[in-house]
């Protein structure tokens, strides 16, 4: 929302002048988060957009180029994983069965029916399968992790493809259009502004004696310059719960210095006849 100039009319004039400002709208800037070249923008200068429309389409093809690298990685991983899986299950069966020789050529051993070396050949098999199914596991863990680096490279392939469909965060119209099809956007560049016309806000100044005849919710009337035969309705929506010097960008020296409070009003604009900018009144008073 861009600061509300405004000016205190009533500030050096005498008592009970209308106070003015100009009117403003909430303002959103559609912003590109990732370099592309601009594809196609759907709104021109003047058009009227919904939330969630489709407003900019940047060029993605490298990104998703990327990102079917990058699924092609984790496929041939999980494909190593069931491989190192087999090879694991075929361990062990080799594992259980040279503890069980191992158990009897102990036993035959004893019995003297076993050499000691026929028992050091059945601890060795034992010895082996048992390192083969350890690293098994430890190439298991090492695909695990080096999958989960791919599954957050693909999170952010898919993150920045989504971001490059920029659409319409609210309603409103088009006041701003920076940029064509075929340009570079980088990231942080203002592509499209829209504005919310359907209503627009004035702030003004009062006075401690006039603020203090104003309620949140009240109807005053609007003097619109451009529009002098013409009657429109602000309702006041905030009141400043304190008093601050009037801004300097009043004329005179000692208007300045006089404390005033601002009062926020929201003027409806459902024909969109009312401009951002335009200078109007609030006829506080009679006078």
């Amino acid at each position: 929302i861009l600061a509300v100039i405004v000016l205190f009319s009533g500030c050096g004039k005498k008592e009970g002048a209308n106070p003015s400002g100009s009117l403003e709208a909430i303002e959103v800037d559609v912003v590109s988060t990732i370099p592309g070249r601009i594809a196609a923008i759907r709104a021109d200068l003047g058009d009227r957009v919904a939330a969630g429309d489709t407003l900019v389409v940047l060029d993605t093809e490298l990104l998703r180029l990327q990102r079917a690298q990058a699924e092609a990685s984790r496929q041939t991983i999980r494909a190593q994983r069931a491989v190192i899986g087999d090879q694991i299950r075929q361990a062990m069966t080799q594992l259980n069965l040279a503890e069980i020789s191992l158990e009897r050529t102990q036993t035959l051993l004893k019995q003297g029916s076993a050499t000691q070396q026929q028992l050091d050949e059945v601890r060795t098999k034992r010895d082996v399968a048992t390192t083969q199914v350890s690293a098994g596991k430890n190439q298991i863990e090492a695909l695990n992790a080096e999958e989960e680096k791919l599954n957050a490279s693909l999170a952010v392939f898919d993150k920045q493809i989504n971001e490059g469909v920029l659409l319409a965060p609210i309603d409103g119209t088009v006041i701003l259009k920076s940029a064509d099809p075929g340009e570079m956007a980088s990231p942080g560049s203002v592509l499209l502004r829209l504005a919310d016309l359907k209503s627009l806000d004035l702030r003004v100044f009062l006075s401690e004696a006039e603020v203090g005849k104003v309620k949140i919710g009240q109807q005053l009337p609007v003097i619109v310059d451009a529009f002098k035969d013409e009657s429109f309705t602000g309702q006041v929506v905030w009141i400043s719960p304190e008093a601050e010097f009037t801004p300097k960008n009043v004329q005179t020296r000692e208007a300045r210095t006089q404390l005033v409070y601002a009062v926020k009003l929201i003027v409806a604009n459902p024909d969109d006849r009312l401009h951002i900018g335009m200078p109007v009144e609030v006829k506080f008073s009679d006078s």
